[in-house]
């Protein structure tokens, strides 16, 4: 999952309920579970569902999807079904949520019944543009289906072994793309080939009336598409040099891995302001989803760059390769989380390097957005409590957490803080071979293999571990266990110092943190006074120990003057750069709910925004990782 713009077992278990009651209602050997889903009626939020299937047992229980694949936490929207009725031979049937987990449903079906037929309705979050829902996946023209949100699945059944034959009819006028094979068009309807349950919730349906097919080509025997569906037709024009990265991208990915585990791969791309902007992987395709503009406008383009990447990234890293507490025989969890700095931390580091292998980053773009990281870690206080793999473990609260005093609680940390922890085994494997071997060479181990229809793998530590010690013999457990259980109060900065580059303060923000701070509406000034302030002058949130914080500021508060002149994002700046030598401290006038209250600010060092220089004598090993490897 990538958190666009700062967004979103313990092993394999079955439910309390069903530990208690045993394995009931398994669906029945004569045939798939028949899925019906009505999208007429998405520009009013609302689908329509009906199901069927053969039950051999009176004593039924149906599990509605609880824990996502790639969501890491139990976002399984149970709130947002409505309108249950379940019959049997055209009879109503008594239901029930089971008090246990309202994700179960019993059903008191008759004895001797032959198929159960459930209809409910699923309604969809809003997607107005002020104070829409963070699940938001619809507009007036668009609508990104997931199908963990229209079905029901017997309990005691595995996902990988569950048929269904579903279908989808659509508003007139609109078309749709997926991964998953497509059996007929009739009409407004169509009809998708017999799939496991598993397959089908990892294929989501991407369908609007303005849709655009970009092919890729065939690469490693396969081909690769950018599907689009956007809120209108001028924002489905990408540039020639974004077409043409996109291209690379793909044989960057191959180039990396050295095999692919896919029949073919779909970016399922969304341009709208109407839907949550985030990204989700798949086996064969991604759930990408961005800023309607974000193909025209330069600076959206450049902060959106890595969201492609690190979805592809997850085709082999969380979906092939995946850890062996996240791979369940349902959807039910709970999952242990604890090894997401690798599933999403190194798809970070990854995915930005083919960012910048594949032309979507310059190298530039790529050390100023290292920069960003190493200057962002470097302010997380709240490592002093919580060791990076309790951030991971605690995913399924964090990625919902508040933005205030985020440094302190820590946030989803094991994203941006793991691409320090992979940079330093990178640089590590690289000074010690002397050039003769990378983190390719782990990659190619350990997420290769044979090329194939998708499969999954699970790992331990222990296998990590070892395929980095066939790379490089070295106390890989040492060094991991270092970086994701210590409270360390500095962050893992060895990897930066070795690749011949070191973080220095400059009087301009870099290019990449001007796009960052547009398309995100706010002014980081975390290097100088420790504030991240949004559009409006709110406090978003702020550094402890540094200078705003000492003037006792703090996050939800709202600076509404600068020196005595009214806030703008352009005067706090000029505040800030011209508080060099000065021996007056910085004027804020705030308003803090009712109260408005002066307070100042003494900090004298001017602007300062992170960058990157050469250290003298060292190799440059971040322009060779970010070299292209593809013909």
């Amino acid at each position: 999952m990538y958190p666009l713009l700062g967004r979103r077992s313990a092993f394999l278990v079955l439910l309390m309920v069903l530990a208690a009651g045993g394995v009931r209602g398994a669906a029945s050997s004569s045939g798939p579970i028949e899925l019906s889903v009505d999208a007429s009626e998405v520009p009013r939020k609302i689908l329509h569902v009906k199901m069927s299937m053969a039950i051999g047992d009176p004593n039924v229980r149906l599990l509605y999807p609880k824990w996502i694949p790639g969501e890491h936490g139990p976002t399984g929207p149970i709130k947002d079904v409505t309108g249950i009725k379940v019959t049997v031979q055209g009879k109503p049937v008594r239901w029930s949520h089971v008090s246990e987990d309202v994700n179960t449903l019993q059903i008191e079906a008759p004895s001797g019944a032959g198929r159960l037929e459930v209809a409910f309705d699923t309604i969809l979050p809003p997607s107005s543009v002020e104070g829409f829902s963070s699940a938001a996946s619809s507009t007036d023209d668009l609508l990104v289906l997931a199908w963990n949100q229209v079905l029901l699945y017997p309990a005691g059944s595995s996902i990988s072994q569950l048929k269904y034959k579903a279908n989808l009819t659509l508003p007139e006028g609109w078309k749709l793309a997926t991964a998953l094979p497509i059996a007929t068009h009739s009409g407004r309807t169509t009809r998708f080939g017999e799939v496991t349950l598993e397959t089908l919730v990892d294929s989501p349906v991407l369908c609007g009336v303005h849709m655009r097919e970009i092919p890729l080509g065939v690469v490693g025997g396969v081909p690769h598409f950018v599907e689009m569906a956007a809120d209108s037709e001028a924002a489905l024009e990408p540039k020639h040099e974004t077409r043409e990265s996109w291209g690379r991208l793909v044989r960057e990915g191959q180039a990396l891995f050295g095999a692919r585990h896919y029949n073919s791969y779909r970016f399922l791309l969304t341009l709208s302001d109407g839907v949550a902007h985030f990204g989700l992987e798949h086996h064969e395709s991604s759930d990408d989803r961005t800023k309607e503009r974000m193909l025209l406008d330069e600076e959206l383009t450049k902060s959106s760059a890595t969201l492609l990447p690190h979805e592809y990234v997850h085709s082999w890293n969380g979906k092939y390769r995946r850890p062996e507490p996240m791979v369940t025989d349902d959807f039910q969890g709970p999952l242990d989380t604890s090894m997401l700095w690798v599933y999403e931390g190194l798809t970070q580091y990854l995915g930005q390097i083919l960012t910048a292998r594949s032309g979507l980053w310059t190298q530039e773009d790529f050390r100023d957005k290292l920069a960003l990281i190493a200057e962002w870690a470097a302010n997380q206080t709240g490592r002093a409590w919580r060791p990076l793999e309790d951030t991971a473990l605690s995913a399924q609260l964090l990625f919902e957490a508040r933005d205030d005093w985020e440094s302190w609680r820590r946030g989803t940390d094991f994203y941006d803080e793991s691409v320090l922890i992979w940079l330093d085994a990178d640089t590590l494997i690289r000074e010690k071979t002397g050039g003769k071997k990378s983190l390719t060479d782990f990659c190619r181990l350990f997420h290769g293999g044979a090329s194939g229809a998708p499969q999954v793998r699970p790992y331990t530590f222990e296998d990590l571990v070892a395929t980095l010690d066939e790379v490089m013999p070295y106390d890989w457990s040492s060094f991991l266990r270092q970086r994701v259980e210590s409270t360390s109060p500095y962050p893992p900065l060895e990897g930066l110092t070795r690749s011949g580059w070191r973080l220095i303060y400059a009087k301009e923000p870099s290019e990449v943190q001007k796009d960052y701070d547009a398309s995100r509406k706010e002014v980081d000034l975390t290097a100088s006074l420790g504030l991240v302030i949004r559009e409006d002058g709110t406090i978003k949130d702020m550094i402890m120990s540094k200078p705003a914080y000492k003037a006792g500021l703090g996050p939800g508060m709202k600076i509404i003057a600068v020196n005595g002149m009214r806030y703008s994002k352009d005067r706090i700046r000029e505040a800030v750069a011209e508080s060099s030598g000065s021996d007056h401290p910085i004027d804020l006038v705030v308003e803090n709910g009712e109260a408005i209250k002066s307070y100042r600010v003494d900090y004298k060092d001017g602007a300062k925004y992170p960058r990157l220089e050469r250290i003298p004598g060292k190799k440059d090993l971040l322009s060779q990782i970010t070299e292209s490897r593809a013909s």
